[in-house]
């Protein structure tokens, strides 16, 4: 063995990854998946000898696995973003420009009806 061979022996085993280098291993991981666009990575966090890696994706959450040795993807899960406001959001119609236009012609119906049956000429008699 020569000593350009141990040299690089030596700078293999002395390898170590990193976080954007886990994050790369991840992200390319996930465009292979077919999850070609919003790859937005989150977090890379290192426990013990794995890297778990956290993607956002456009609506979900690829968390990543990966070896910190062997550089092997180990476990991947893609979950439903948990959106905080849930819940309280459920109650309400969401205001896409969809449902605004839908609102402004139920209001604009509901003031000519009134006007045809002489409704505001009621009201202002009353108050």
């Amino acid at each position: 063995m020569s000593a350009q061979e141990e040299t690089y022996d030596e700078e293999e085993e002395e390898k170590v990854l990193n976080a954007e280098e886990v994050t790369l291993i991840a992200t390319d991981f996930l465009k292979r998946l077919g999850n070609k666009q919003g790859l937005r990575p989150i977090k890379a966090s290192l426990e013990e000898d794995i890297y778990i890696v956290e993607v956002g994706l456009s609506k979900k959450i690829a968390t990543v696995q990966i070896d910190s040795t062997t550089e092997q993807i180990k476990e991947y899960e893609i979950k439903e973003k948990e959106e905080k406001n849930q819940q309280a959001s459920s109650s309400f119609i969401p205001l896409t420009p969809k449902n605004i236009i839908m609102l402004a012609g139920i209001a604009g119906a509901a003031v000519v009806v009134s006007a045809l049956l002489g409704i505001q000429s009621l009201i202002s008699s009353i108050l």
